[in-house]
């Protein structure tokens, strides 16, 4: 067999490769002879160059009313950040720690180390943040090392009053916003919840966003953002991109600003009102023909046992192949029995047993009798209460002008372990806090990427190099194309060129293209046959050989 046709038979996908010796007439053979010469396909080994893991620092931080990046001295030794004393957050482990694996180094981050606990720890501001006639930008990163399985990742905003200690929080202590990712049940959000105070009742009520987005749950970092603008229009982003959109004024649930009426609280419904409005037909009887006692199946009376059916074989019989375990007591025990198995016997014809007729629909059911409804005389319509004026009415046209905020806090309770939380700022521009996730975040999220996309290409690397070892021409000829497809992601001009060529030479090879192509000699036994044709037989000889005069 000829090369050409080694490499076409091998491209066309023949189940068995023929075994080559390779020379300048290949000859083959079936199967894998023990001492089958091995075609070696050299990859040229890349040298591994040491890697610079880089090392993160985070930017400036004064355009910002509020930052925190978590570098310099730890906050929690100097008090700038405080964990609750609250008895619900006994033992929550929470700690600044630098992050120097691969694929980058000198991340600091406060973690939250332990599973299926309630954290509350917090920062209280040494002025409290005004947000009145001006933008507003909270913006935080979040890595879940361990996935998020049920809890939350949110922070609050905590609302600046007398009272407020950061030291002393729990979960009902009042905020402004409540931001960020949370999943468990139903719960699947990336909550945006704003305290809003009713100035009649002075009561302060949630506001949730109608159109949360979802949150991000693998294992990578993600930057959460909220912006919320002087005209009442707010915008969460993830990861830097546009999530979901609203007004203040429009897309909350419960609505910023109440009705104008409600319902009257000492209005009633009339004792004689009626809104029911169908009634059963009090005329109505039921005919006299009506069996309401009749089944709704009964027996197919068409239907007729099949002739193969052996009403005298049970459909399970005691397994023929059974035996008494050598443990078996049947004075502890009982008597043994063997399981039950399907009638082999069964199994070749339409059924054992007693033959039933199947059940079919009666057409004479009719079920049970009820009187139709019809229109009823005395229906009035639904009832409503009378309307008055809401004593708790307003017209909040500016609910971007939010309470003053005097803390950022975190208090929430997850499942999941191994929580990073990074780079909280809070401004009045939105172009500036993504810049900053771009010299940031963006950064992580690309270094993270890059090194899960080398290890994937390590794992396949390695995969190859055992099918090189496992030997065969298939396992090295996957394994060199594996190769060539790396180098056409890293390079894909010269993987190109490559692939045309060879690609060229196989069209030549498979078609039997070339001028100057060696003409291959046939097989000897061809050759033998070749010459036994053209040499005469003596009865040829015979015939052809004039007899001498």
């Amino acid at each position: 067999m000829r090369t050409s046709t080694l490499i076409c038979s091998l491209l066309l996908g023949g189940s068995t490769l023929p075994i080559v010796t390779f020379g300048e007439d290949l000859e083959v053979t079936e199967g894998e002879p023990e001492s089958a010469p091995e075609h070696e396909i050299e990859v040229e080994e890349e040298e591994v160059a040491a890697v610079e893991i880089p090392v993160l620092t985070a930017p400036s931080t004064d355009s910002f009313l509020f930052a925190e990046t978590f570098e310099g001295a730890d906050p929690f030794g100097s008090g700038a950040w405080k964990k609750s004393s609250n008895s619900k957050y006994t033992g929550q482990p929470v700690s600044v720690t630098v992050e120097n694996d691969a694929p980058y180094a000198g991340d600091h981050a406060v973690l939250l180390s332990a599973a299926n606990q309630h954290y509350g720890f917090g920062s209280k501001f040494s002025a409290p943040l005004d947000t009145t006639d001006k933008p507003f930008v909270v913006q935080y990163e979040v890595k879940l090392l361990d996935g998020m399985k049920c809890g939350g990742a949110y922070l609050k905003l905590l609302r600046d009053e007398p009272e407020l200690d950061v030291a002393t929080m729990d979960n009902e202590s009042p905020y402004v916003i409540m931001f960020g990712p949370d999943s468990c049940g139903d719960t699947n959000k990336v909550h945006f919840i704003l305290q809003h105070q009713n100035p009649v009742s002075l009561e302060w009520e949630e506001k949730h966003a109608t159109t949360p987005p979802s949150p991000k749950k693998d294992k990578h970092s993600h930057v959460y953002t909220l912006a919320i603008n002087t005209d009442n229009s707010f915008e969460i982003f993830v990861d830097l991109e546009s999530k979901s959109k609203g007004s203040l004024l429009e897309d909350m649930k419960p609505a910023v600003n109440p009705p104008a009426e409600i319902d009257d609280p000492t209005d009633s419904k009339p004792s004689d009102w009626v809104d029911t409005k169908k009634i059963k037909d009090p005329e109505a009887s039921k005919p006299d023909d009506w069996d309401e006692d009749a089944p709704k199946k009964i027996p197919d009376a068409s239907a007729e046992k099949p002739k193969d059916w052996l009403d005298s074989e049970p459909d399970f019989v005691p397994d023929p192949d059974a035996a008494v375990p050598d443990d078996w007591d049947e004075e502890e025990d009982g008597e043994w029995e063997a399981p039950m198995v399907s009638n082999p016997k069964c199994a070749s014809v339409s059924g054992c047993g007693e033959w039933k007729r199947p059940e079919i629909e009666n057409p004479e059911y009719k079920g049970k009798w009820s009187a139709p409804m019809i229109d009823n005389p005395e229906y009035k319509g639904p009832w409503k209460a009378k309307q008055i004026p809401n004593p708790n009415f307003f017209e909040d046209k500016a609910p971007h002008n939010m309470a003053k905020i005097g803390a950022v806090a975190v208090e929430i309770w997850t499942t999941s372990g191994d929580i990073r939380m990074d780079n909280f700022i809070i401004g009045d521009s939105l172009s500036d806090a993504q810049a900053f996730a771009k010299a940031t975040w963006k950064v992580k999220a690309d270094l993270e990427a890059a090194s899960e996309k080398n290890k994937m290409k390590d794992d396949n690397k390695s995969k190859r190099s055992e099918m090189r070892a496992e030997g065969g021409l298939q396992n090295k000829v996957m394994a060199y194309i594996g190769d060539v497809s790396d180098l056409a992601v890293e390079n894909p001009i010269p993987a190109v060129v490559t692939l045309i060529v060879i690609i060229f030479s196989l069209i030549l090879l498979c078609t039997g293209g070339g001028s100057n192509s060696k003409k291959a000699s046939p097989p000897r036994s061809a050759q033998k046959a070749e010459v036994d044709e053209k040499t005469p037989t003596p009865s040829e000889k015979k015939k052809r050989t004039p007899r001498a005069d």
